[in-house]
């Protein structure tokens, strides 16, 4: 994809940490190691509340699913939350397929998602 940007961009909006993924989450894509490193940067602060805007991921495989579950287990385990903003289309069918969809809160509407948080306090 020429032209396209990959990466994550990092910003907090009302105590909610945001990590905006730009290309796909699949094993040998720089954009996975870079999710990973952010949380990683992270990991030594306790962040209660993190979402992952997946809006420009176009395809996620098993690896991106695993990194993603990782992500989860970690905020749950702390007493946190982990949840999705603006699933792209493929990725969403690919979590409903292995049943995923039933795990992680996903949000279409940045003001819905933050709103869940403070619900969630």
């Amino acid at each position: 994809m020429t032209g396209s940007i990959h990466g994550v961009t990092v910003e907090t909006i009302a105590e909610v940490t945001i990590f905006k993924v730009h290309g796909p989450l699949k094993l040998g894509e720089t954009v996975l190691d870079e999710l990973r490193g952010h949380w990683a940067d992270l990991g030594a602060r306790h962040i209660d509340r993190l979402a992952l805007d997946l809006e420009h991921v176009p395809a996620i495989d098993s690896t991106g699913i695993g990194v993603l579950l990782q992500l989860y287990t970690s905020q749950r385990n702390r007493g946190g939350h982990c949840k999705l903003l603006n699933l792209a289309r493929v990725p969403a069918e690919v979590l409903r397929v292995v049943g995923l969809l039933d795990v992680f809160e996903v949000y279409h509407d940045r003001n819905a998602l933050l709103a869940s948080f403070e619900r969630a306090a």
